[in-house]
């Protein structure tokens, strides 16, 4: 084999690369597969990346530090929004103050206990 041979560049694949650093290769795993299940329940995108930090080491030549981090962007249901009014004071209110209020309608509170219904024989 000549040194020709020998020198030239080879790319390593980077998944045999990733396989290499075990606990990097699972979270990713484990995170895709979370990733995949919350897309499916909120029918939103998310994504996963992986960042991979490379640093020669400081002290010895033809050494590298290699450090990664793995982050998430996990989709978010949507969150109910509600309807305010702003009232003459430039406060917001749940009730329209230019509506007028109907007399005799008043809001209950619930029961703190639910009823219990008894079936009949």
């Amino acid at each position: 084999m000549s040194t020709t041979e020998h020198n030239e560049k080879f790319a390593k694949p980077f998944a045999a690369f990733l396989t290499e650093q075990g606990r990097t290769h699972d979270e990713l795993t484990e995170t895709l597969h979370e990733l995949i299940e919350q897309v499916t329940e909120t029918g939103k995108a998310g994504s996963v990346t992986l960042t991979i930090k490379v640093e020669p080491d400081k002290k010895a030549e033809g050494v590298y530090r290699i450090s990664d981090n793995v982050t998430t962007k996990i989709p978010q249901h949507d969150r109910p929004s509600r309807i305010y009014y702003k009232d003459k004071a430039g406060n917001l209110s749940r009730n329209d103050p230019n509506q007028e209020a109907l007399a005799g309608l008043q809001v209950l509170e619930s029961p703190a206990a639910p009823t219990v219904l008894k079936k009949a024989n």
